[in-house]
């Protein structure tokens, strides 16, 4: 039992990070939900105001996006063009693959190093959201930084899962 994939396998652990982000992800939908229907139903019945509501609900539907994403690639949920690849032979297939894997490597590397700087210059000039709620901008930054750390650490392993799998 010590040596089973599951407990040795690197990649098995990376799974779990993603698989949590989904469960989040979903959480954060569902408190959507919750708090939208409480302040209409609030408003509704003149028990109380709840003008925090839509700023939250903006945060929290930002929040689970980005933290939603690297769980969508990691289970390949993103919409593909399935009648232009079926079409193609499976050499092509993979070059295909491997190109959008590149690709989606290096978009999701330079939005990491732009949303790190923006966070780490945000943090540096204690730069702060005053709305209904007030707090630290840089939190605003965090989930975004988080979703293309793991969205470029994904377009790393298929490119490295690739490589290994050819002849």
């Amino acid at each position: 039992m010590a040596n089973s994939p599951s407990r040795t396998h690197p990649r098995s652990a990376l799974t779990t990070i993603f698989d949590l982000c989904g469960l989040l992800s979903a959480l954060l939908l569902g408190a959507i939900v919750v708090l939208v229907s409480a302040d209409i139903a609030t408003r509704s019945f003149r028990l109380a105001n709840l003008a925090w509501v839509n700023e939250v609900t903006e945060y929290l539907l930002t929040f689970a996006t980005f933290i939603g994403a690297p769980w969508v690639l990691h289970h390949h949920g993103h919409v593909n063009i399935d009648i232009i690849v079926t079409n193609l032979s499976a050499s092509a297939q993979r070059a295909l693959a491997r190109t959008c894997d590149g690709a989606g490597l290096i978009i999701c590397a330079i939005l990491l190093y732009e949303a790190l700087r923006v966070l780490l210059g945000s943090y540096a000039d204690g730069s702060m959201v005053f709305k209904n709620l007030v707090f630290p901008e840089w939190y605003l930054t965090t989930p975004i930084v988080f979703c293309f750390a793991l969205c470029t650490i994904e377009f790393a392993g298929r490119l490295l899962a690739r490589r290994e799998a050819l002849p």
